[in-house]
């Protein structure tokens, strides 16, 4: 009788060190932080891209936009009458604030570079709906590959694209 106990126990302990060694785990990844790019580089243009647009910086992302970027965005800003640069950032900065994006390829070719990286989203875990909540929650992930190219001295990308 006593030997179901103590297997019992044993399982209890396994879990115990299981759950202590999976918090450690968890707490120095997080310390590490997010992985450096050297500063001239695609990878640091597009954490700095990413970043302006969660901050809504008009003038930053401007100013990591290739000047063939910049020139079809003044296109569409005189071209098409309901279009809003400002509110198309408010927007994009709303879509990045519960996102994770993460670098995942880079391609060099001389001038020009292809940067993929991963957009990881979590929906929300109870959802609102008739007569009663739905329980939703999980999170989803996808691809997006930006186009950067070397103009005036540095990597700017070279597209618009404030969606990911």
């Amino acid at each position: 009788m006593r030997q179901p106990t103590w297997t019992i126990v044993a399982i209890a302990a396994g879990l115990v060190v299981l759950i202590v060694a999976t918090t450690v785990l968890v707490l120095l990844v997080e310390r590490a932080g997010p992985p450096q790019y050297p500063p001239d580089s695609p990878e640091a243009t597009v954490v700095a891209f990413v970043e302006a647009l969660r901050a809504a910086d008009r003038d930053q992302v401007l100013a990591l936009l290739s000047s063939r970027a910049r020139a079809e965005l003044e296109r569409r800003e005189q071209m098409e009458p309901f279009y809003d640069f400002d509110a198309e950032l408010r927007g994009a900065s709303e879509s990045l604030r519960t996102a994770r994006v993460r670098i995942d390829r880079v391609e060099v070719r001389g001038g020009r570079a292809l940067v993929t990286v991963t957009i990881e989203r979590t929906g929300p875990a109870l959802e609102p709906s008739f007569p009663f909540p739905a329980v939703g929650g999980g999170t989803f992930s996808y691809e997006r590959t930006l186009a950067l190219v070397r103009d005036g001295g540095a990597w700017k990308v070279d597209e618009v694209a404030f969606y990911f």
